[in-house]
Formats: C-alpha cells, structure tokens, sequence
C-alpha cells in the first residue's frame, strides 16, 4: 500500500478525532471563505461607485444657488468649451426657470402648506420649468430625493430640440389633467405635453422639462445658463478637473464637485474590506493552527508507527507524504463542509458588516445637487427667499448610502480556486511542521522509548 493511500486510510483511524478536526476546519473554512468573498463584492462595490459616483463637477452663477442669492447668468460661450477639457466626458447645461400663475397656466401640483407659509402669507408654490440639453438626467440623481427622471408615457425630445415641447411629471401632469398631446401656456405659448415622467419623490415630479432652446427663447435668456454638470472619466481626476475649471472660469462662476462627499460616504465600506481582509488572515491563520496542532499531535501518538516504518527502510520522504496525505483529506473535507457554509454566510456577513459600520450616507441633509441650480433665475415674480440662516442648496435624502448597502455577493471559480489551494498549501505545511520534528529521530531510540 502506498504512502498516499496509507495516510487517507488513517484520517479515519479515530472517528471522533476525524469528525471534531473536521468540523473546526470546517468552520475556520467558512469564515475564510465568507470574508474572501465579503471582500471581493466590497471591492467591486467601491470600484464601481468611484467609476460611476461623485465623478460630477456643479457649475453656477458666482453667489448664486438655489432658491437665494444675486449674481449674473453663466453663458454658453463660457460654459461649452469645458466640454473640451481632459477627462470631461459629458456636459449638462440648464437653465430654470420658475413661473407664476399669470405666466402659465399649470398649478403646482402640491399646496402651499405651512411650510408654504413661512415664507410668506398667501405664498403659491410656483411652476418650476427645468430647460436642458440632456433630458433623461435633467433632475441628476433626483431633486429632494428623486432619482433621475423616467419616461412612464410619450416619448421625449432631442438634447438640440428647439420645439415648444415638453415633459412633464405624474404629479404635475394629474394635478392639472394633463395627458400626452395636451397642451398648457407658458410665457404667452402654447406647449405640447410629449411625455411623462417619474422621478420618485412629489418635488421631482412637480417639475416641467423642456428643451434648452425653447426655455431659452422663450423666456427671453438666449444663450444664459443657470447651471452645468461636467462628468468626469474617474474620481481621481474630480479634483484637478475642478481647479482647472475654476480657472476657466475665474470669478463669474461658483465651481464645485461631489468628491468630498463620496469619498466620506466610501469611508465605511473601506473600513469593511479592511475589517474583512484581517478577519480573512486571522482565519487562514487560525486554521493553520488548529491544522498543525492537530497533526502535531496525531504524529506523536504514531511515534512507534514511524521508528517501524523507518527500521524497515521506509525512507522519510514517503513518511512525510503519508501524513501530508493525512493533513490533506482533513483539509479537503473541511473545506467542502466549509465552503458551502461560507458562500451561504457571506451575504449575511457582508450586510451586517456592512450595517455595523453606520449609515454610509446622511439621513438628509442641505447640500448641493450635482444637477445645477433648482430653482430659476428669474423667477416670474413668484419666487421666495428662505429667511436667513437658512443653508442653501436642496434638501435630498440619502439614496446614494442605500444604493452603497446593497452588496450583491457572487461566487467564482477563481475565488474558489484562491480558496481551495491556500487550504492545501496551509495542509502542507502544517503537516510538514509536525512530521519533521519526529523523523529525525532513530528508530533504535524510538522503540526504546515505547
């Protein structure tokens, strides 16, 4: 019988030893195997948001934003160029307008309420029409808590339409009995509804959207801008895109990115694949041990075995194999128990990982949306202005952290494979940690020993 067949044959010599070695590899195994694939869908995660999150760089009227401020509108000879510059890959131009009730004859779709009120005794929310050269992200991510606009019915329009055309939102199209074909008033013209919209929150699709042109003409503001997005190619260019920006633009212009806050909203799943690499070495470690304990011990109860074989001539090496054979079907059988435990647990693990690590991204908060500014710039008559103290910028919930929680873990065959072949080089060396502090010893000692 050779070495090989004799050390498998001997892994199950002590049943109870076999099945409680087995069992304790088996879960060191599993926690390995959970944490490497915790990591790994970690890791994607934040390879994927930092090519598609926080790569947007905000363009706005110097003192300008939102629904306070002064300052003089961007215009398109300043604006377009940026599109032009290293690593720009995408620009967004808009222009907002609000509009009162004798400048068209949409209603807003909610109430004044009392938060209505406080600015302002008998205030009427205004119309608030959003002109753009890239309908289907005009909101960016979604004004107050939206996500970007979604055609429901019709169809929209081109970037470089000049047509009195627009979209609107289910809110803003069923407070008013609107449907695709209908027309409403806007500036004295009359505008055809060519679709609708849903963007997931009440504001967002209390809005109308037109082509930037029409708004622009219009409203008397031919080539003004209100606002512009850049998109940049990756996050680590965000930054040095932002200064040169700036530059471009000197002082007519406020330029501002979403890097910071995607770079703290990162904080915690960077402290998860931390988390989850040192765990994933502690158990390989611990399983090493518990390994190399194991054979340890077993290779002293066959001191007599080994000075046999050895006074018969077996040579060390074939000694060696026969309990490399050992170590290794424990190790094998541990980690096809363990493996299939550690890729059920590794989606829990990560989303608790995950959840213990906190919010990944505030609850609300007022910051500034990476689409431009949200309210016009001349508004019809009919804006307000918050009292003072009040922050500016658009107050939206936190989407982007619910969107970092939800990990979605996936098993390779290359993870598998890493997995599988550390368990037997850690069998290895295990077993031949153990086995070499015996075979040195003569037979003629060993027997006399017994």
């Amino acid at each position: 019988m050779g070495s090989l067949q004799r050390g498998v044959r001997n892994t199950f010599r002590n049943t109870i030893r076999a099945v409680a070695v087995v069992v304790i590899l088996a879960v060191a195994i599993a926690v390995s195997i959970s944490m490497l694939i915790a990591r790994d869908a970690v890791s994607a995660k934040i390879a994927s948001v930092r090519a598609t999150t926080g790569t947007t760089i905000t363009v706005s009227p110097k003192g300008f934003f939102g629904f306070q401020g002064s300052g003089t509108p961007l215009t398109a000879s300043e604006v377009t160029p940026l599109l032009s510059l290293p690593h720009v890959t995408a620009l967004q131009e808009t222009l907002s307008q609000r509009l009162s009730s004798t400048d068209t004859s949409l209603n807003a779709s909610t109430p004044s309420g009392d938060l209505g009120q406080q600015f302002g005794g008998g205030f009427t929310p205004p119309v608030r029409v959003v002109g753009t050269n890239s309908p289907g992200t005009a909101l960016v991510g979604g004004a107050f808590g939206g996500s970007t606009e979604k055609i429901v019915k019709g169809a929209s329009f081109a970037s470089t339409s000049d047509a009195d055309v627009a979209i609107l939102g289910t809110d803003l199209a069923r407070a008013n009995n609107l449907v695709v074909g209908s027309t409403f008033t806007a500036w004295a013209t009359h505008v055809t509804v060519i679709g609708i919209y849903s963007a997931g929150s009440s504001f967002a699709n209390n809005n109308v959207i037109m082509p930037l042109s029409t708004v622009q003409r219009l409203a008397h503001q031919a080539g003004q801008l209100t606002g512009a997005t850049l998109t940049v190619d990756t996050l680590s260019h965000v930054a040095a895109t932002t200064t040169l920006v700036s530059h471009k633009l000197g002082s007519t212009a406020d330029v501002t990115s979403t890097v910071q806050t995607t770079q703290t909203a990162l904080a915690p799943l960077d402290s998860v694949q931390t988390i989850s690499t040192y765990t994933l070495f502690g158990a390989v470690a611990g399983a090493g041990i518990i390994l190399l304990l194991s054979m340890l011990m077993i290779v002293r109860e066959r001191r007599r075995e080994i000075g046999v074989l050895k006074a018969i001539g077996a040579p060390t090496g074939s000694i060696i194999r026969q309990f490399i054979a050992e170590s290794t079907t424990f190790t094998v059988l541990g980690s096809v128990v363990g493996a299939g435990v550690g890729i059920v647990m590794s989606s829990p693990i990560a989303s608790a990982l995950v959840s213990a690590t906190g919010d990944t991204s505030p609850a609300g908060g007022f910051i500034r949306p990476p689409g431009g500014s949200p309210g016009g710039f001349t508004g019809g008559g009919n804006g307000f202005t918050p009292p003072s103290g009040m922050p500016t910028g658009s107050f939206r919930f936190g989407g982007f952290g619910r969107t970092l929680t939800q990990l979605h873990t996936s098993v390779g065959w290359g993870t598998l494979s890493a997995a599988f072949a550390i368990a037997i080089l850690v069998a290895v060396i295990g077993a031949s940690v153990a086995v070499a502090s015996v075979v040195r010893v003569r037979p003629a000692e060993v027997l006399r020993s017994e």
